[in-house]
């Protein structure tokens, strides 16, 4: 670590105040609204650390660390700053699982993996929904190429707690609880942290028009019954039908976002806010979009499936750019071969799967080229 300047004072104690709060074992920040540098202390001395340019203070591991940069929420204004605007990521992928390109059932394979989640509150660790071994694989942020971890095992397929049956999501929240879109099972199932079994938080009986079985519903914390948020029995052609709509984003602000994939279109509550100009590979069009996610500023990253690539559309934009792949479909660093989801890191860093690849691709983000 460079550029650090040591000062001597006495290691203190302090209570919470405008200029010093205690900071257990470690020492004290004589500046908390100075996120550049901190008191470390050492045999009851202290020594001032000033972080290297680019770094802030990371109060949970008390170190330097790089800038996780937090939500800008601006529900209500409609002309908000984009810190991506003009952010690039690298054209060559990393691989982190699946090297080989071959599908297997050990912690370095993987077998028609599906949903990707990024759990950006504790250290990016990476979550895969691994569809023919019905399990759910977990990938350590800070050792991503170390294999991967079994966090829920179907116990052979079936519906009974402890199983799972082609999964295709996962998503964890802030507890490290895991939800499961259990697809052979048409429910969620949630397993809480460390447990064995899952609880159908939802679904669990069939796949008709019935509020209790799954099509596209919102659950209520504590309901057995859904309540229908997209999806009406009309012309196919309104904006209000979803033919086959495949993935659901709900950002910040609790607006809903669909993608639609036999539409060719991404919508966004009842509007459509990309393509619907029918299929293709412009830059206004889509070839099965399967995945819609949002970053903070409100850009859309969205899995442009049958085209082989990833695309980027700004907010109010009327195309998109293509960001990551659109090289054809085969295994290079620069391709993916029928890729379904997508989820982006703390940092901007996109990880795809890679389905006919049998791989996840980690898509790095040139930092340079962020505006904050």
């Amino acid at each position: 670590m460079k550029n650090i300047v040591f000062t001597t004072v006495v290691c203190l104690t302090l209570f919470p105040n405008a200029n010093g709060f205690v900071y257990p074992n470690d020492g004290v920040f004589a500046n908390p609204s100075d996120v550049h540098s901190f008191y470390q202390c050492s045999s009851s001395t202290s020594y001032l650390i000033h972080c290297p340019a680019g770094l802030v203070r990371n109060d949970a591991q008390k170190k330097c660390d790089w800038k996780v940069v937090d939500p800008i929420i601006h529900c209500a204004a409609s002309n908000q700053p984009n810190c991506r605007e003009k952010t690039r990521w690298a054209t060559d992928g990393i691989v982190i699982v699946g090297v080989d390109s071959k599908s297997g059932s050990d912690s370095q394979h993987l077998n028609s993996l599906l949903g990707i989640f990024v759990d950006t509150l504790h250290g990016n660790n990476v979550y895969v929904a691994d569809r023919s071994n019905n399990r759910i694989q977990m990938f350590l942020g800070n050792s991503l190429s170390s294999g991967g971890i079994t966090v829920a095992r179907g116990n052979g397929t079936g519906s009974n707690p402890n199983q799972l049956s082609s999964p295709l999501d996962v998503y964890v929240d802030k507890n490290e609880n895991i939800y499961i879109a259990d697809d052979g099972n048409q429910r969620i199932q949630m397993r809480q942290k460390g447990a064995t079994s899952g609880i159908t938080v939802a679904g669990g009986n069939g796949g008709d028009e019935e509020l209790n079985k799954l099509n596209i519903l919102k659950f209520t914390n504590g309901s057995s019954d859904g309540i229908i948020v997209a999806g009406q029995q009309e012309d196919e052609s309104s904006a209000k039908i979803l033919s086959r709509p495949t993935n659901v984003f709900v950002d910040d602000c609790e607006t809903l976002y669909v993608a639609v994939t036999a539409n060719d279109r991404i919508q966004k509550a009842c509007n459509t806010v990309a393509g619907g100009y029918g299929e293709g590979s412009n830059a206004s069009q889509f070839n099965q979009p399967w995945t819609v996610k949002l970053d903070q500023y409100n850009n859309m990253y969205i899995v442009d499936t049958f085209n082989g690539r990833i695309q980027k559309w700004r907010p109010n934009d009327s195309a998109g750019v293509t960001i990551i792949g659109g090289n054809g479909f085969d295994d290079k660093p620069n391709q993916l071969w029928f890729s379904y989801s997508l989820a982006l890191d703390s940092e901007g860093n996109i990880f795809v799967n890679d389905l006919g690849n049998h791989r996840i691709q980690k898509f790095n983000v040139l930092s340079e080229t962020n505006s904050y």
